[in-house]
């Protein structure tokens, strides 16, 4: 399979290669060099933390912190 190299060096992976390797946006690729290739690899990171922090906090202490924090940060701009 052909794909063209834009002016800044982006490519545009198939949607058939897409879908097949569940490759989607915001995904991490890791490109290896080789003498006459470069490989793709999916970057597994995120699936390897997803859930690692489960039972730490919920979700409703978590949006609480964040409106905290949005009104500390709410008052320093209007100071």
């Amino acid at each position: 399979m052909k794909v063209k190299v834009g002016a800044r060096g982006t490519i545009v992976i198939p949607k058939k290669l897409r879908e097949q390797f569940g490759v989607r946006q915001g995904d991490v690729l890791n490109l290896e060099p080789g003498k006459e290739l470069i490989l793709m690899r999916k970057d597994k990171l995120w699936e390897k933390l997803k859930g690692s922090a489960r039972g730490l906090t919920t979700a409703e202490d978590a949006e609480k912190d964040l409106d905290v924090e949005e009104r500390e940060w709410e008052k320093r701009l209007q100071r």
